[in-house]
């Protein structure tokens, strides 16, 4: 069974996703999974940063396989507009 989110943003529960280009996608950036994107976030985004910290880790939140500004600043960006988890 599949089943497409990236048509509409109603796919998801509670509309909870957001248009890139033409395509619906998950908001990114909560790599210590406690539901909401905050500073805690983004310290550990930026940790691994300086280390110049690489490959397939939560951190890397734009999946390019190495951790850098591009995530640090996805992760403010979602944690600026409140970005957390919406459950049934």
């Amino acid at each position: 069974m599949t089943y497409n989110f990236t048509t509409d943003s109603a796919k998801a529960f509670g509309n909870n996703l957001k248009q890139a280009g033409s395509r619906w996608v998950v908001f990114g950036g909560d790599v210590n999974k406690n539901g909401v994107v905050e500073l805690s976030d983004i310290i550990l985004i930026f940790n691994d940063a300086s280390l110049f910290a690489s490959g397939y880790i939560a951190t890397d939140v734009t999946v390019n396989n190495i951790v850098d500004l591009n995530d640090i600043i996805l992760a403010y960006n979602n944690s600026n507009n409140f970005v957390s988890v919406k459950r049934p």
